[in-house]
């Protein structure tokens, strides 16, 4: 039986059954969005919250790029997959230490803002991704393992985790750089002003005069 006939024959034997699943990938893509509208006007710097979201980005990225090599995409291309991460996260702690800033908030504690984009890259890639999934699937998100994408949607898909992983990558260094860029504040190597410094999300912070 074709594999495409398997997975729509589970959908309607399990009506229903990914409803909750659907509406958890909603909160978690809100919740995304939220934290980029956060980047931008300024979070609290916590070293837990930091790991936390890093850690939390990794988990769904690793879900999705993995659930690919069930649906039908080559494991060589973990390959790939694991050096444009490690590539973009390479680059990203070295090169995005200008598009982050620190201040001193109001109650006194510091606060923290950039890499506005490199959560839109991320985001991008996993909307997408998580869309090859719903059109394949329908319902069904998560389709069994007889299920394999079809020959368009593969590429589709292969292209979504890439961009997915690059934007994983970028998260996971601009993360890193944060944290190192608050151990400098610590250390008394770097100052922290009373006032955000101005900001733009293409060119990152700029000094006030």
């Amino acid at each position: 039986m074709h594999p495409r006939r398997l997975a729509r024959l589970s959908s309607e034997q399990a009506p229903g059954t990914d409803g909750p699943v659907i509406i958890f990938l909603a909160l978690i893509v809100i919740l995304m969005v939220r934290r980029i509208y956060r980047s931008y006007f300024g979070i609290r710097f916590s070293a837990g919250r930091t790991i936390g979201y890093a850690l939390f980005y990794v988990a769904f990225g690793s879900v999705f790029s993995i659930l690919s090599f069930f649906e039908g995409v080559s494991l060589i291309y973990a390959v790939p997959y694991a050096l444009i991460l490690g590539i973009a996260a390479i680059w990203s702690y070295r090169f995005t230490d200008k598009r982050i800033s620190f201040w001193k908030g109001p109650d006194g504690s510091p606060y923290f803002r950039g890499g506005v984009i490199l959560y839109v890259i991320y985001v991008v890639g996993f909307v997408a991704r998580l869309s090859i999934e719903v059109v394949e699937f329908g319902p069904n998100l998560f389709a069994p393992p007889s299920s394999i994408l079809t020959s368009s949607a593969l590429y589709s898909t292969i292209a979504a985790d890439l961009l997915m992983m690059f934007g994983l990558g970028l998260l996971v260094g601009r993360n890193a750089r944060v944290i190192a860029r608050y151990r400098r504040i610590e250390k008394g190597k770097e100052s922290l002003p009373d006032v955000p410094p101005e900001y733009s999300p293409v060119f990152g912070s700029r000094k006030r005069d």
